[in-house]
Order: structure tokens, then sequence, then C-alpha cells
């Protein structure tokens, strides 16, 4: 009987099924060794959406607080928190020093309690300049105090958690220092103003020699580039950590592991005919094996089996992740007439390509290919060529077209002029 199904596109990978980024976990590992000998260091994780960035931040705080010999040895508090779109940075360090509490030892959180008076109460911080629900008008004295309030009130706050963790009486339960992990920075309302404030309290804490504190933050590049273009001398105090999508045998292990785990067996041909499919993609790679696992009723992976959880896995991203990238459920607006040229042609294109087979319309508005972009459905060469996101993306696309063709005759006049022979309503398995 196969056992529970080692694969969950929607939780933290078990790092004993982590494959690939050893690169990246063994040079923040290294870091974080510094930060408990005092000398802080800060990270930025950033690339494309289902790239890994939050599968790798969590890995990394499992090994930050396992005390593991072949991990560095390290033991943090750590706490995560992803950002609520159009969240204040106030209301989002304040909860995330909030995640810290639960975890500190009784003697931390007396000493907060002595120490920080109106802002630390019931076991709870209130680090915002006028209560996190606050307002204020845009420009004024106020808005212009919040970035010094908060960094003070932050600075007090760590300065006292790092202080009661030298002092635990305890050794072996003594704390290396603190890693506060923030998701999702782009969602930020004034992203503008972070990377200032999170320098200001690591520079300072630094000097006060309570360097035993490290910043992860997490975002797309868009949103990154806005962190830093708010304090550009705030890239000296991060190491930015690009993310691109996994080599074939990265991904090919990941799916390995996972089959070893359950005692399945697979034929190797049809892994190496379909793992590009994932386009390297982390959380599509855990997707796919999923569902392979739970298509599988003979013990072995074959090809039929990869058939089946191909299309289950493409027809399911496209409410979840592919749900940003192609309206599935409206109109076919000029982003979506895009998308479907390249998935039927099933091959990069050339901008002026596109453009002809889009009638002459204008494709370079920033609410078409800019959004593409951004989204990730598309990534572009410095030659103009565009690549769809991934072939388990194009599955997804075509997927809809065919069961629209009846619908829409342009849609069918255009399926006609890519793929004269094709089923409506029909994927092949090689088009799968």
């Amino acid at each position: 009987t196969k056992g529970s199904n080692p694969f969950n596109p929607n939780s933290v990978v078990t790092p004993t099924l982590f494959a690939g980024r050893s690169e990246q976990v063994l040079q923040i590992l290294k870091k974080l060794g510094q930060v408990r000998d005092g000398m802080p260091v800060s990270f930025v994780l950033t690339g494309d959406r289902g790239i890994g960035k939050t599968a790798l931040a969590k890995l990394i705080m499992y090994a930050a607080e396992s005390n593991d010999p072949t991990l560095q040895n390290l033991n943090f508090l750590t706490t995560y928190y992803s950002v609520e779109r159009g969240q204040t940075f106030d209301s989002v360090l304040q909860a995330a020093l909030n995640g810290l509490t639960d975890r500190m030892p009784k003697s931390v959180i007396d000493r907060l309690s002595s120490r920080l008076g109106s802002y630390f109460k019931n076991g709870k911080f209130t680090v915002g300049a006028f209560g996190s629900s606050a307002s204020y008008e845009p420009g004024s004295k106020e808005e212009a105090s919040v970035p010094q309030v908060l960094k003070d009130r932050a600075v007090s706050a760590l300065s006292n958690i790092i202080t009661g963790i030298e002092e635990a009486a305890d050794a072996a339960k003594k704390l290396d220092g603190v890693l506060i992990v923030i998701d999702e920075i782009h969602n930020t309302a004034d992203i503008g103003g972070v990377a200032q404030i999170l320098r200001g309290i690591v520079t300072t804490l630094d000097v006060s020699r309570l360097g035993r504190v490290s910043f992860m933050v997490i975002g797309y590049p868009y949103g990154i580039d806005k962190f830093f273009e708010g304090d550009p001398s705030a890239r000296r105090h991060f190491d930015v950590i690009e993310l691109a999508v996994m080599p074939r045998e990265d991904a090919k292990a990941i799916l390995i592991k996972g089959f070893d785990r359950v005692g399945l067996q697979y034929i190797n041909d049809s892994l190496e005919k379909h793992i590009d499919t994932a386009g390297g993609y982390p959380h599509s790679i855990q997707v796919i094996g999923h569902n392979l696992v739970e298509q599988d009723r003979d013990g072995q992976i074959d090809e039929k089996d990869w058939g089946v959880a191909l299309s289950h896995s493409a027809f399911e991203l496209q409410s979840k992740d592919f749900s940003v990238m192609y309206d599935f459920k409206g109109k076919m607006t000029l982003r979506e007439q895009l998308l479907n040229v390249l998935a039927l042609a099933g091959r990069p294109m050339s901008k002026l390509e596109l453009k002809d087979y889009l009638g002459g319309k204008n494709i370079y508005t920033t609410s078409c290919l800019g959004e593409l972009k951004k989204s990730g459905a598309v990534t572009e060469t410095a030659n103009g060529i565009l690549t769809l996101h991934s072939m388990l993306f194009r599955a997804a696309v075509l997927i809809h077209i065919f069961t629209q063709t009846s619908k829409n005759s342009e849609l069918e006049e255009l399926v006609q002029k890519f793929m004269p022979t094709a089923t409506k309503g029909l994927l092949s398995a090689e088009e799968r």
C-alpha cells in the first residue's frame, strides 16, 4: 500500500524532499553563522512567481532553529510574516515582532515588560508611531516622523530581546540570535521607506554590539526594485539572492526522492521526456508530483500516469498560480489573445511576429506587455523574443482554448491557423 503523498504544493517542502538550491542554502546558513558571532547580515530573496522563494525561506528557518551540526549548528529565534496587499510597514514590523513573543524564554518576556513600558503590554508589541490603525495626511509632520519612531521602537525591542538571550541562565537553551522573515514585501503600501528603516535598525544594533539580528525580505523583482529605490545605501546591508528556475537534474531529483519515499517505481524515459514541462518552477514540480502519485494505480509511474497528471496539473493551476497570468473566466483581452498565439504556436516569437498575428494591435502598452512580464506569464530576451512561462502554463491555456472554440469563431479561426488537425476539446498526449 502506498504511503501518504509526499508532494504537498500548498505547504512547506520537507527538508528530506528539498532538492536543488544547495548553493543558496549554504551561502545563507554560513552568513547566519556570522550573525551568531555578532556580524549582522540581512537577505533579499527575489524571483518570479512559483520560483520557490517562500519554500527556500522556510527551509532556512527550519535550519536556523534546528541546532543541527550538519547545518551550521544554528539555534535562532525565528518568525515569518506575509504582507497583505496595501498594508503599511509599521503594522508589518509590529506583527513580525509579535510573532517572536510566543517562542521567547520567559526571562526575555519579563525583561521586555519591565523595560518597554506602554509599547509592550500583555506580551505584545505596539511599535507603530500612532498605533497601527492611525491615519495621517501624506506629507504631514506626523507621517514624516513614522520611520524614526518605528526604527527607534524596533531597536529598543530587539536590543532587549538580544540582551535577554545573552543573559539566559540555561546555556543549553541559549539562542544565537533572531531571524525575521518578511514575505510578499511588494504588497507593502509604503515600500519606498522600508529599506531605510531596516538599515537603520540593523546599523544601530551593530554599533551597540547587539548585531545578532537578520532580516530576510522576499518579493517579486519589481517590488525589490522599489524597496531599494527608497534607500540605495541599503544594498550594502543585504545579500541579494535571485532565484532562477531549477536545472532539470534538480527537478528530477525532487520527483525521484518523492517516488522513493512512497516506494513507487518509475520509467526513466518518461521522466526524461516530461520533466521540462514544469519549466523548472518548484511549485509546478510539486503539483505535478502530487498528481503523479495520486494517479498511479500499479506502483509504477508510466507514460499514461504522466499524461493524466499533466492534464490535471494544468487544469488545477488555472485557478491558482496561472490565474494571475491569464483570465480563464473573463473576456479575451489583448493580453489573452497574445498568450493564445504563443500557446498555439508552441514556440518563442518576436513582438513583430506577434503583432502580425494579432492584426497589427499595439502590444507595447504597459497594460499588456508590461503586465504580462510583471505577472511572469512571459519572459522577454534582449532582442525582443517572447517566451511563455512554461509548457505547463501553455497546456493550461490550450485546454482553455479547446473548450472555448465552439463558442468563439475568432478563436476557432486562430486554432485552424496553427493546428488545422486539432480535435476540439481534446489534447493529445504529445500536446499535454
